[in-house]
């Protein structure tokens, strides 16, 4: 069992490479659409504001909105609960971030000279040249930003992937080839401490994400981490009724594990 994620510039043929893996392995794929299902699960406002957000960067004001902060931990959960499934191609959305620490995950960079990029593009939308440049530009700007104000990492940078292919340089079966070569590898890291971990992750992002998405509570700074013993809050929380609120959630979304709170109330 593994998993793969694929990031990939616009135009560079990642989401064609994503697909040939998974259908090659016979593994599930699941891009923004499969990730927009499970998003419309918690409420159809969710999939609205997901619309409005995903691969935009997002102004000063949605950085420091709820709806923003609600959004990027509902991706995160369902990314996590897709990769608990394991024997599964996860397109961006982050995946390389949020399963740097799983050594059975492989995550893939698939980029391409832009000149290259510019004729898929235009071949594919139909426009010329110019039009083609515009749309791959504002692309990249766009996803780039986003990507960084979720996870705050650059999405261009090497060593957050563990390989990374210029499809210039060889064909996409190459590439598809090159991928499915690594994955028995991969397999065999799949210990139970490693599948352990990644249990661990997706509920500690459940809990974030339940808490979140709660429109009673709002704390800027939570943060959500399981140490191996307990889930953690850290945080500050408005008042000690907020932060009441949030400590039952965690409760309720932790189930039988531990919750240890380390939320201060603002001022104290």
């Amino acid at each position: 069992m593994a998993i793969v994620t694929i990031s990939r510039e616009c135009g560079s043929g990642g989401e064609e490479i994503g697909k040939a893996v998974a259908r090659k392995l016979n593994y599930e794929y699941y891009n923004k659409a499969a990730i927009y299902r499970d998003i419309e699960k918690h409420g159809e406002q969710w999939l609205k504001w997901g619309v409005e957000l995903d691969e935009h960067a997002p102004s000063i004001w949605e950085r420091f909105d709820r709806s923003f902060a609600g959004y990027v931990s509902l991706v995160e959960h369902c990314l996590y609960e897709i990769a608990l499934k394991n024997n599964v191609v996860i397109l961006g959305r982050g995946g390389n971030w949020l399963l740097a620490d799983i050594p059975y995950a492989l995550r893939v960079r698939i980029i391409a000279p832009m000149e290259d990029r510019i004729r898929v593009v235009s071949d594919r939308e139909g426009v010329n040249r110019e039009s083609a440049e515009k749309i791959l530009k504002f692309s990249d700007h766009e996803r780039s930003i986003f990507l960084k104000r979720a996870y705050h990492r650059e999405w261009d940078h090497a060593d957050d992937y563990d390989m990374t292919f210029n499809t210039s340089h060889m064909s996409r079966d190459e590439v598809v080839k090159l991928i499915i070569n690594e994955i028995p590898a991969r397999e065999k890291q799949a210990t139970p401490e490693a599948q352990e971990r990644l249990r661990q992750l997706a509920l500690a992002a459940r809990v974030k994400s339940d808490i979140r998405t709660d429109y009673h509570v709002f704390i800027p700074t939570l943060e959500v981490v399981h140490d191996g013993t307990a889930i953690v809050l850290r945080g500050v929380s408005r008042d000690l009724k907020q932060q009441e609120r949030v400590l039952e959630i965690a409760r309720r979304s932790a189930g039988s594990t531990k919750i240890r709170s380390e939320l201060h109330v603002r001022g104290t």
